[in-house]
């Protein structure tokens, strides 16, 4: 779910490459696993950054896509994600995300119905580039059971915080047990979107 999402503009962000050249993001770019996207962090919560979309742990050897989504019903019982709850949290900043349906062979756009940003419930980690020693500062979306909504068109949806709830997310003083519960306790309500077709497509984004 959620394999693609639409980038706001996001001003004062610069993010250096790893040929070590730098470039600030543009307005209303799309932005897939692998990119590089907006987010605060309970270590700098005053401070947006630019991390990579799909986790890297220590023990990978190369860069990959496949940690990208974090399930919330797996939390606890998911070793990557059990070491990270409760110590490392993030939220991802968008402004619209895309989920094709299959058996409608349409690609669906979901944004939030007062136009505002989506922010979106996270895991985060640094990697270590084992190759060129850089640090790649990399996140995983956690997801959940979809409203009445999102249940029309996937079987997923994002964890979605309301503005005033980040700093909750954020807190360190909450146990990973109290976060989890929190996500689950205020889901996203189906009035909040607005679900429109994106296009025509006979092939997944």
């Amino acid at each position: 779910m959620c394999g693609r999402v639409l980038v706001s503009e996001n001003k004062d962000i610069l993010i250096t490459g790893r040929d070590g050249r730098q470039f600030t993001p543009k307005a209303n770019s799309t932005g897939n696993p692998g990119s590089m996207l907006p987010v605060v962090t309970d270590a700098m919560p005053d401070k947006v950054q630019p991390f990579r979309w799909g986790l890297l742990t220590l023990d990978d050897d190369k860069i990959h896509s496949k940690n990208k989504h974090a399930r919330i019903e797996t939390l606890h019982s998911v070793g990557l994600w059990r070491q990270l709850l409760g110590k490392k949290h993030c939220v991802i900043r968008i402004q619209a995300f895309f989920e094709y349906n299959k058996s409608h062979e349409k690609l669906y756009r979901i944004e939030r119905a007062d136009g505002k940003p989506f922010y979106i419930a996270g895991l985060w980690d640094i990697w270590i580039d084992i190759q060129t020693n850089v640090l790649i500062p990399t996140f995983a979306m956690i997801t959940m059971p979809p409203n009445r909504a999102m249940a029309a068109i996937h079987d997923r949806m994002p964890a979605i915080l309301e503005r005033t709830d980040i700093k909750t997310w954020l807190n360190k003083n909450y146990s990973g047990v109290e976060r989890s519960a929190f996500l689950q306790n205020r889901p996203c309500l189906a009035e909040t979107l607005k679900i429109t077709v994106e296009k025509d497509h006979s092939q997944g984004s």
